[in-house]
C-alpha cells in the first residue's frame, strides 16, 4: 500500500534539485517517460577527464561501445529480416498441412461409409443400424 501516486512525483524537477545531468535509465521508471530537459545543455558524454590518460581510455571505450551497438544493431536486424522471411515461408506449409487434413478426414469418412454399405449388402447389417451409422456421420458433419 502506497501513501502517495508514484506517477504524480515532479521527477524532472527533483531531477534538477539534484543537478543532474541526464536522468538515469532504470526498469523502474521506463512505463513513466518522464522527460528530463537538461538545462545547461551539458552533454554527458562530452565531459573530458582532466587526466589524459583516462581521456584516452574513455575515448578507447566510447569507439568501442559505438561499434559494439552497430554490429548488434545490424545483427538484430539480420535476425528480424530472416524471422520475417522464414515466417512467410511456413504460412504456405500450415495451410497446406490444414488442406491435407481435411481432404485425408473426407476420404476416411467415404471409406468407413463404403464399408458400411458392403457390410448391409452382404447382410451383416440392418438397414436401421445402417441408416444410423450414415446419419450419425452426417450430424458429425454438420456440427463442424
Amino acid at each position: 500500500a502506497y501513501t502517495m501516486l508514484f506517477r504524480a512525483l515532479p521527477f524532472a524537477q527533483i531531477a534538477e534539485g539534484y543537478g543532474l545531468l541526464f536522468f538515469p535509465k532504470m526498469p523502474d521508471m521506463k512505463h513513466l517517460h518522464i522527460k528530463y530537459r537538461n538545462p545547461l545543455k551539458i552533454k554527458p558524454h562530452e565531459i573530458k577527464y582532466k587526466d589524459p590518460k583516462r581521456e584516452k581510455q574513455r575515448q578507447k571505450n566510447i569507439v568501442i561501445r559505438r561499434e559494439k551497438n552497430e554490429a548488434e544493431k545490424k545483427e538484430r536486424e539480420a535476425r528480424a529480416a530472416e524471422k520475417e522471411k522464414n515466417k512467410k515461408k511456413q504460412a504456405p506449409k500450415r495451410r497446406r498441412k490444414r488442406v491435407h487434413q481435411e481432404m485425408k478426414q473426407e476420404w476416411e469418412e467415404l471409406q468407413r461409409e463404403a464399408n458400411l454399405m458392403k457390410k448391409l449388402k452382404k447382410g451383416k447389417m440392418s438397414k436401421k443400424e445402417f441408416l444410423k451409422a450414415v446419419g450419425e456421420a452426417m450430424s458429425d458433419d454438420e456440427g463442424l
